[in-house]
């Protein structure tokens, strides 16, 4: 694993460095080409060595170093090491042996250029070179002999070409596929960071419930208990016991709202909750409202029908927030009434007030309530109103619609 990591650190070390790389290229293909050549002067001593024949053997491979820096400008310089070495006779040699820098640039346009400027650039190149081939004394005069060797060198050119057009659409597909995984990869994450926004946003208005109404019930109780404590012992005592009986119940639910965060998803097996509050626990949420000391009528109309869970849980936590916001506003005199309507098209919950009641509580207000409420209504396909009323007081309503996909959530 650590020699697979080396060895890509040092792929991309060259890769931002193409000028380095190619001259190093060059200089490799320089020296197995001289290789070549000494080995063939010592198998033909006819042939002769010189170290200036040596030495002119490295000018064609110096345009390689420029093949990707400077790519025309390396074809220009191949293209005048080749003219000048036919027309000089002592350098007869040296065009010979240009040739390789010319496959090399072939292979270089098919592999970093489009199509078309691929085509160009080694039109470019060979045109020249076939011409060199064929008029400028390669062929000897045999017009058979110039004509074989052309159709060899665009033949050689033409598979140089291939390979380097199949090369460049090989590294497309693979960019095309890293592309791809990347788009995945940050979808993904997106999705996974928008579902923890979702779940804490959720979170927080289980909280802001729980933690509302309860505090409003305790700080109600308590300045009742307060007032009366000296005048009426046991009125304050039955309210401190109204207190410690709703921050039980507030810690209780707080308890099992973070057990679910902490181990729920994990191992929801081993989480050990009580069931979650549903329309049928409306009626002790009113009795615990009155004992708060705020007037609470109940009603119910219409045959009831068994809801789905996510709306019964979502029905009493607009009833919870309604009733905490009459307590902390309403006034010192306020009653309040809920209505529970099992319709046969529509489910419908009001919660209303007289809007003269007891001292406003402040301190406990955190602005989010009516928002959390037509979360609340919106996530399972209903509809929240709230507002005050024409003859005084204010009225919460949600309705749902009676139909099966309650059972899903809508987004």
């Amino acid at each position: 694993m650590q020699a697979a990591e080396r060895l890509r650190s040092l792929r991309c070390w060259f890769h931002e460095r193409p000028f380095l790389s190619d001259t190093l290229f060059a200089a490799a293909m320089a020296v197995m080409y001289q290789g070549f050549y000494l080995a063939s002067v010592q198998i033909t001593p006819d042939i002769g060595f010189s170290w200036a024949d040596a030495g002119m053997l490295l000018v064609p491979f110096t345009s390689i170093c420029l093949r990707r820096k400077w790519f025309w400008g390396a074809v220009g310089l191949s293209l005048t090491i080749l003219i000048v070495a036919v027309t000089v006779e002592p350098l007869r040699t040296l065009g010979a042996d240009s040739g390789i820098g010319f496959f090399v640039l072939t292979y270089t346009a098919a592999v970093y250029r489009t199509l078309p400027r691929a085509l160009i650039a080694s039109a470019v190149i060979w045109l020249p070179v076939a011409g060199v081939v064929y008029f400028l004394g390669l062929g000897e005069g045999d017009h058979l002999t110039g004509t074989v060797l052309v159709l060899i060198n665009l033949v050689l050119a033409a598979t140089v070409f291939w390979i380097g057009w199949v090369m460049r659409n090989r590294r497309e597909k693979v960019e095309e596929l890293s592309d791809r995984a990347r788009i995945a990869e940050q979808s993904q994450e997106a999705l996974a960071a928008q579902a923890v926004a979702d779940e804490q946003r959720r979170i927080a208005r289980e909280l802001h419930d729980v933690v509302a109404h309860h505090i409003s019930v305790i700080g109600v109780m308590s300045e009742g208990a307060k007032r009366v404590l000296r005048t009426d012992p046991d009125t304050a005592e039955e309210a401190l016991t109204t207190v410690n009986q709703t921050a039980r119940t507030a810690l209780r639910e707080m308890r099992d709202i973070l057990t679910v965060l902490r181990q729920g998803q994990e191992d929801p097996g081993n989480a050990d909750l009580e069931p979650q509050p549903t329309v049928d626990s409306l009626r002790a949420l009113v009795a615990q409202t009155k004992e708060a000391g705020l007037p609470v009528r109940y009603n119910v109309r219409g045959a009831e029908y068994p809801l789905p869970t996510g709306v019964s849980l979502a029905v009493y936590r607009i009833v919870q927030e309604a009733l905490t916001n009459t307590i902390k506003h309403a006034g010192p005199k306020a009653k309040a009434g809920v209505v529970v309507d099992y319709g046969e098209l529509q489910f419908s919950v009001s919660i209303g007030d007289s809007g003269r009641g007891a001292p406003v509580m402040t301190g406990f207000s955190g602005g989010h309530g009516l928002i959390g409420m037509r979360e609340r209504a919106t996530l399972y396909g209903g509809t929240l109103q709230a507002g005050p009323q024409s003859g005084g007081g204010y009225l919460v309503e949600a309705r749902f619609p009676k139909n099966a996909h309650l059972q899903g959530v809508k987004r």
